[in-house]
């Protein structure tokens, strides 16, 4: 699937050219990372800000006259950054949980049901004594007896 401009995408940088970077994207699409898209300020060296084999999450800015896409490390915020990790940790969880099993043994789920009529109970039981406590101090003056 190719990426759109404006999309927050992960790169691994496979060659560092004097103007800039090839980045290697998901489904065997390269993409080039010119030296004014590396940082805010001034870049003098491409070295000195990647290397070779680094991991860096990038903005698709357009598309060259091949089609290959114009990626930015400067035009990706703080904020950008947080939520692709947000978002990719919550792939990551939906495909771990999508191969567990749903079900669960049928011992541990009578043990489970038992567990949970007990607890039941408990609060039933907690809050009768509430109730008792509250009326205990009715019960032991005199107009209780005397009424």
């Amino acid at each position: 699937m190719s990426p759109n401009v404006g999309d927050l995408v992960v790169g691994r940088v496979l060659e560092v050219r004097p103007n800039g970077a090839v980045i290697a994207l998901a489904d065997d699409i390269t993409g080039f990372l010119h030296i004014s898209e590396i940082a805010e300020e001034a870049v003098n060296r491409v070295e000195d800000h990647v290397q070779e084999g680094q991991e860096l999450v990038l903005k698709v800015i357009g598309f060259d006259r091949l089609g290959r896409p114009s990626l930015s490390l400067a035009r990706v915020t703080p904020r950008d950054r947080e939520a692709f990790e947000y978002h990719r940790e919550v792939v990551q969880m939906r495909s771990a949980l999508a191969g567990r099993s749903v079900s669960l043994p049928e011992e541990r789920k009578a043990e489970e049901r038992i567990e949970w009529r007990l607890a039941r109970w408990l609060e039933e039981a907690e809050a009768s004594l509430a109730k008792l406590k509250r009326s205990r101090s009715k019960r032991l003056s005199q107009h209780f007896y005397t009424d």
